[in-house]
């Protein structure tokens, strides 16, 4: 959960930008990510979970945590 701290002439915001994989509890860190995720047009990417090999869903959110959710358990409202 993002958070921000006050400081003279500003405002800083610290973020968390690793994560669990939702289904095998496999941490993930930025470094796995980022790459992949800073060139998307998108602001998504889908990548393999290291662990247990499960296609996952990952974005920031509006507060520039990361988001992550499992691609096959996602649901098409288009």
């Amino acid at each position: 959960m993002a958070k921000s701290i006050r400081i003279p002439n500003g405002i800083l915001t610290v973020v968390d930008t690793d994560f669990k994989c939702p289904k095998c509890e496999c941490p993930h860190e930025e470094k796995d990510y980022y790459p992949q995720l800073s060139k998307s047009k998108n602001f998504f990417i889908y990548k393999k979970c290291i662990g247990c090999k499960t296609m996952l869903g990952i974005t920031p959110d509006i507060m520039g945590d990361i988001q992550v959710w499992i691609k096959s358990e996602e649901n098409e409202t288009i």
